[in-house]
């Protein structure tokens, strides 16, 4: 199937453009207060407080997500969430800009930030699938899914030239703007219909935890996404302490954020493209065991015989490096959000989503692990440690996890 045919739907295509722009503002806010915070305090284990100040919010709030988009008017709740991030992103702007932001600033509006988007990330992902016809579904998780990843293309790079230019604030007034855009799309968007039986609130929220457990796909593929974003995407939190082993500037600091959205748009579009028949469990932890392969690489690049730059060039290896690795993880993760999406039962969509959601705010909360280990010990084991961990659970799965395994096609 064509990965953009979903775009014929004129809802969709309005639903998109403005998640496209949130995702620029969501990429830009990740560079300019790393950056930020790290300025300020010249601290590694500062970048994981901020990351774990964002991410510990979101875990909590991607149940209650899950629970309201399943119950109540999602698209409302999209105009709401989108308006709120850009007004609390203004404010931080302004507070950068006139030189009197401080730390604690940052780590306010972080958990703010991070309640918001807790309920954002489920709410999209239950919305969308609402307004377009089945046979487009595998598409639109790719286009939805590609947001993202292609936001972490070009946003990451611009926005660190802007900020090596003219400060971190405007990489924070930039990301209000995406979310503005966001919320003017979702006033031409419908109302989507919700769920509305009359169980109790407890029960509600506890029937997508009954239902992961007891479906072990669901829960191997959920948990191994978890064990992925947490212990190897949280290197990403703690670029600006790893570029530093390079001697890097915010330049290269958005050169390799724009390596990794590469990388994984490329491994998003390839997987909505390939129509994969068999083998798909397979292929699914394959390509999660390469993202981990190719990330401890990057940990030991310039270590040993390892060269620091592509030889015969002035690029750092890591950036190449980076781009397959996160190939490999754009696949696996299309592919995995794929199976769930295409199986998950519709009246309890939101909260399964919701759960899922939870490997976002991981892969925040895993820069506290990365931040953790560089600090104390060194951040090249931060990042090379925690794929160690991944390729051991996926071996663990392809040998005892025959549901898994052996999956073939979500046809």
């Amino acid at each position: 199937m064509n990965p953009f045919s979903a775009l014929v739907i004129k809802d969709f295509r309005t639903y998109w453009f403005g998640s496209l722009f949130a995702m620029f503002g969501h990429r830009l806010i990740i560079v300019a207060v790393s950056l930020l915070i790290y300025r300020l305090t010249g601290s590694a284990l500062s970048l994981g407080i901020v990351a774990a100040a964002t991410a510990i919010p979101i875990m909590f709030f991607n149940f209650l997500g899950g629970v309201i988009s399943d119950k109540y008017n999602v698209r409302r709740i999209l105009t709401l969430l989108s308006l709120s991030i850009a007004i609390i992103l203004l404010i931080l702007s302004y507070l950068d800009y006139s030189d009197k932001v401080e730390p604690f600033h940052i780590y306010i509006c972080s958990i703010l930030l991070g309640i918001l988007l807790g309920i954002d990330f489920p709410a999209r992902n239950s919305y969308f699938p609402k307004i377009i016809p089945e046979k487009y579904l595998r598409s639109g998780v790719s286009l939805n899914g590609a947001t993202m990843a292609g936001s972490s293309v070009v946003v990451p790079t611009i926005g660190g030239f802007l900020i090596s230019y003219y400060g971190s604030f405007i990489g924070i007034f930039l990301s209000a703007v995406g979310y503005l855009v966001m919320c003017c799309c979702t006033f031409f968007l419908p109302d989507a219909k919700s769920n509305q039986e009359n169980s109790n609130n407890i029960k509600f929220f506890f029937e997508g935890f009954s239902f992961i457990l007891k479906n072990e796909i669901f829960f191997i593929m959920i948990l191994l996404t978890y064990l992925t974003n947490f212990f190897i995407f949280g290197y990403i939190q703690a670029l600006p302490a790893f570029i530093d082993l390079f001697d890097g500037t915010p330049r290269e600091l958005g050169l390799m954020f724009s390596s990794a959205g590469l990388g994984a748009l490329s491994g998003l579009l390839t997987a909505g493209k390939v129509n994969i028949k068999t083998n798909l469990g397979k292929k699914i932890l394959f390509s999660a065991s390469f993202f981990s392969f190719f990330i401890i690489l990057v940990s030991l690049v310039g270590v040993g015989f390892i060269p620091e730059k592509v030889p015969g060039t002035e690029i750092l290896l890591i950036f190449p490096l980076a781009i397959i690795g996160h190939f490999a993880n754009g696949f696996y993760m299309l592919s995995t959000y794929a199976v769930i999406q295409s199986l998950v039962p519709e009246h309890i969509r939101g909260r399964v989503m919701g759960i899922l959601a939870i490997h976002i705010s991981l892969g925040v909360l895993g820069g506290l692990w990365v931040g953790g280990v560089g600090e104390f010990i060194n951040i090249r084991v931060g990042v090379g440690l925690g794929p160690i961990i991944c390729i051991a659970f996926i071996i663990y799965v392809l040998i005892f996890k025959k549901s898994v395994r052996n999956l073939q096609n979500i046809d």
